[in-house]
């Protein structure tokens, strides 16, 4: 029997022409684009839930900055030796749980600081993360950040060295076909405080954790394996543990 040849060619788009020869880097832009996204669309669904004016702004401040911050460091954690330009180059690689983690920080520093529960907004914040995930993980798939195993599945990339899974690539089908709707389904009407971070916390912990299987082992920058498991894995179990806490809240709460 003939093995199965992947239908998705080789493409890569690392820098933008802007004109004047002169480019922008692909990814850094669509992160850009992303956070931008993410918080026009807070903003507008903060509004419709009732958000008092003025906290999403700095809700979206307070998660960004450290989350981009820490996003990189983490993502730097296995180099040997860190130089000034590959701290300060927080575009060339991030990590996902790492920028959750750094936005954790910082919505509870700035919760803590007005006094208030933020796990209202947290629905809000969590739905306008899906939107922006959309041009990180486009980003990821054009630069191909997340080369995985050998492999001749179907939506395999055919890379120069040969087909491999493209963990970023998909990572953007799933979020496109599944978390985007999602998230439109749960704006369809009114639920609990806590209902999209459950839901949507429980949709992507279980599909990360079993794309990491998928990770090259093979190749130079391979993510490192900690009792087997990659970082990504411990963070998609924590993540989990958080979606099935906040549903377990939610079970007690009377629905709207």
């Amino acid at each position: 029997m003939l093995p199965r040849r992947p239908v998705i060619p080789y493409f890569e788009l690392r820098e933008i022409p802007i004109g004047g020869g002169r480019s922008v880097a692909a990814f850094g832009t669509l992160v850009a684009l992303g956070i931008f996204a993410g918080a026009w669309f807070a903003e507008r669904r903060g509004r419709v839930v009732g958000v008092p004016a003025g906290e999403i702004p700095g809700a979206v401040l307070s998660a960004v900055v450290p989350g981009l911050a820490l996003a990189h460091l983490v993502a730097l954690l296995p180099e040997e030796q860190w130089t000034p330009g590959m701290v300060l180059q927080f575009w060339n690689g991030m990590s996902s749980f790492g920028g959750l983690l750094g936005a954790f920080v910082g919505l509870t520093v700035y919760y803590r600081r007005i006094g208030r529960s933020w796990l209202p907004t947290a629905d809000v914040l969590v739905e306008a993360l899906v939107v922006g995930w959309v041009f990180g993980r486009l980003g990821c798939t054009l630069v191909h950040d997340h080369i995985g195993r050998p492999s001749d599945f179907l939506l395999a990339i055919r890379f120069p060295d040969g087909p491999r899974h493209d963990l970023g690539f998909y990572e953007l089908l799933y979020t496109v076909l599944v978390l985007v709707p999602a998230v439109v389904l749960l704006n369809r009407r009114r639920r609990p405080a806590g209902t999209s971070v459950a839901i949507l916390a429980l949709l992507y912990a279980p599909v990360r954790f079993i794309l990491d299987f998928l990770r090259n082992t093979d190749l130079p920058g391979a993510d490192v394996r900690y009792l087997g498991l990659t970082v990504g894995q411990y963070g998609a179990l924590v993540l989990c543990g958080v979606g099935i806490v906040v549903a377990l809240r939610l079970r007690r709460q009377p629905p709207c």
